[in-house]
């Protein structure tokens, strides 16, 4: 390469005409020597191409230096670059005096022609024909984030890889109406090329952001949002074959660059992919799955037509480990659904809150003082009572009345599960976990993450189970079946039994670690034989349901029959007492509960004269002889076996094989 470097010491610089007679001086000297001269400010990077666009952009001024040069470092290169040099120097200097009214005039109408152009809301580029850019307006500048000095002189390819100015050149057409994504915007753009006695000297693009368009920019911004927040993988592909735009995600999954994609033909990129297929067809094809740099993808992609003119290709992808994982969502989140549609379902008739417990015995208040205090807690609870004390309702009020009771609360009944499903069912299982995984499940300790998990019969867990359930109560972790990763859960555990776990631990049927992890807080619920004065409030409550949930229109119950229900042991506690109310609500002809709507081994008293009294002075008798007076009273007084059976405690075919083997011939109405 040969260069030499001169001082413009033109008036003015190099403005319109000066840049034309350079033009002209250039273009004889190529013819002569057969060389491309080229000019450089000492400010600019890179040369550019002789031409008047370069020269009027560049904006040289009066006593600049500047630098003329060739690529060929040849006789012919070297002269060529020093008649240039000294026709700027010597023979146009000496021109200016002549011209200078003219000068005056063009160089106004520059100035005035380059403020225009510097502000009109459009953005302006102009090439050479060696596609090297000679000029870009401020607005341009602005959306491209460059600077002047960036680009005069660069290919237009480097900063805009998808730009027509080109393929406007080349084929010497005008381009209208062209979407383009540039720098994120979207902008519309028409490109025309640019002729000098039918010569073509260059090209030039004038576009708009489409956002300031009236109406347009809310849409704009929207759509703009919607390509980059997607977590699929987007690729516009325009109707001359090159890439156009690929969103953030496609760049992230395939670690890949705007510059090495953006305005490539896909003959270069993806030469046998499905892009180019759809682009050569114009007909869709649709969820395929193809490995793309190791990534396996589900692709549609679909030919874009606007007005039934063809406008390029979309392409629309999902990494398969996405769907996986959605799919996993999904089932966990429809386990979720059908597990709380059930409960929901079973817990229709209990709110949870204190003001559904029911009573004022001093026992139950204190117990209530209790709840109010573990549900201000994280800790711990395990409630211990008989069966029918209400356990659960207690569990359910510490959850309402707790900072958990906007989250899940999931009851596992540890004596219903058999004890070869019960890990899966508390810590859920995977895929192919054993014979019949044919999807993964979440168990009980997912769905109850950030609620309270209740754990019904703790007594009847299988000993096994008890260490997995100390880890989650010591670590708040737990691995599920046939799974590989730790999961992390944050729950409260509330366990219940009527069990007596110091004498199972003695027989090392309990973990001593474990009761005691449960025991934090205690809470013993007392049998309702020892709260007697809570049951006529009971009996109202349930009354007052049941006959709404029934649709019958009892009321009350008299006296007797609230004297045979107070003294009662209730051996089922709250649970037989609310069934007996339902049943005496069923059997009941008029509004009232009266003792015949009771069942017979409430309101049974047996006649004095049919007792019998044994005392340690007593003569002992055979079992049998004792078995066959019992009977034969029984069947004396109810006439059937059903009802005798029920007196007795036993089924009525067993009566029936006593009667017969004792010789008992009562009549019957069964």
């Amino acid at each position: 390469m040969f260069k030499n470097c001169v001082t413009v010491n033109i008036k003015n610089g190099i403005h319109t005409r000066i840049a034309a007679m350079i033009v002209h001086k250039s273009s004889t000297i190529k013819e002569k020597y057969n060389v491309n001269l080229y000019v450089r400010k000492m400010t600019s990077n890179d040369p550019i191409a002789i031409s008047m666009l370069a020269l009027v952009s560049l904006k040289i001024v009066e006593n600049e230096i500047i630098e003329i040069s060739c690529y060929e470092d040849t006789f012919n290169g070297q002269h060529s670059v020093l008649e240039l040099s000294n026709y700027i120097t010597k023979e146009l200097s000496d021109r200016g005096a002549a011209f200078s009214n003219i000068d005056a005039i063009i160089q106004e109408s520059t100035i005035a022609n380059e403020q225009i152009l510097q502000n009109i809301p459009l953005g302006i580029i102009v090439v050479d024909s060696q596609c090297n850019i000679t000029y870009m307006n401020d607005y341009t500048l602005n959306v491209l984030s460059k600077n002047l000095d960036d680009v005069l002189g660069i290919p237009i390819q480097n900063i805009l890889p998808n730009s027509e100015l080109p393929n406007v050149m080349k084929d010497r057409k005008k381009e209208l109406g062209k979407i383009h994504h540039v720098c994120g915007n979207i902008v519309i753009s028409n490109s025309s090329p640019i002729l000098s006695n039918n010569n073509i000297i260059g090209s030039l693009t004038v576009f708009q952001d489409i956002s300031e368009l009236i109406g347009l920019k809310e849409l704009n911004e929207k759509f703009k949002k919607i390509l980059e927040t997607s977590h699929d993988l987007i690729c516009f592909i325009d109707e001359n074959r090159k890439v156009s735009y690929i969103n953030p995600m496609y760049k992230k999954i395939f670690d890949i660059e705007d510059s090495k994609i953006i305005g490539k033909d896909l003959i270069d990129i993806s030469p046998n992919g499905y892009r180019l297929r759809v682009f050569n067809s114009k007909k869709a094809i649709e969820n395929v799955i193809l490995t793309k740099n190791d990534v396996n993808i589900l692709c549609t992609i679909e030919p874009i037509f606007i007005d039934n003119l063809f406008k390029g290709v979309i392409s629309i992808s999902k990494t398969v480990n996405e769907i996986k994982d959605i799919a996993k969502k999904l089932e966990h989140s429809e386990a979720e659904l059908n597990y709380y549609k059930s409960e929901l379902k079973r817990h229709n008739e209990l709110s949870g809150s204190f003001n559904n417990i029911i009573g004022n015995s001093s026992s139950l208040k204190d117990i209530l003082v209790t709840v109010d205090k573990a549900s201000a807690s994280t800790s711990t609870v395990l409630i211990r009572g008989e069966s029918g004390t209400g356990k659960e309702l207690i569990a359910k009020a510490i959850h309402n009345n707790s900072s958990r009771n906007d989250k899940p609360f999931v009851r596992v009944n540890c004596a219903a599960i058999p004890e070869n499903l019960i890990e899966s069912e508390l810590f859920g299982y995977e895929k192919g976990a054993f014979t019949g995984a044919v999807k993964s499940k979440p168990g009980k300790l997912n769905i109850a993450d950030t609620g309270t998990l209740f754990l019904d019969e703790i007594g009847d867990m299988p000993k096994s189970m008890q260490v997995k359930l100390l880890r989650v109560l010591q670590e708040r972790e737990f691995e599920s079946v046939g799974g590989l990763v730790t999961q992390k859960v944050d729950i409260r555990i509330i366990a219940a039994t009527n069990r007596n776990l110091e004498e199972m631990i003695k027989e090392r049927e309990f973990r001593e670690d474990l009761y005691y992890r449960l025991n934090v807080i205690p809470i013993i619920l007392p049998p309702l034989r020892k709260r007697k004065e809570d049951i006529n409030l009971l009996v109202e409550h349930f009354i007052k349901n049941l006959s709404k949930k029934l649709e019958k229109s009892v009321n009350n119950i008299d006296k007797t029959s609230l004297y045979y229900l107070m003294n009662y042991q209730w051996p089922g506690n709250i649970r037989e007492l609310e069934n007996i109310i339902e049943r005496a609500i069923n059997m009941c002809d008029g509004n009232i509960i009266t003792a015949k709507d009771l069942p017979i081994y409430i309101t049974n008293i047996e006649p004095k004269n049919d007792s019998i009294s044994i005392d340690e002075n007593s003569p002992i008798f055979k079992l049998e002889t004792y078995e066959k007076k019992i009977i034969t009273l029984a069947m004396k007084k109810y006439k059937s076996y059903n009802k005798a059976g029920k007196a007795l405690g036993i089924t009525h075919r067993t009566v029936a094989l006593k009667c017969k083997k004792y010789g008992i011939n009562i009549d019957e109405n069964i």
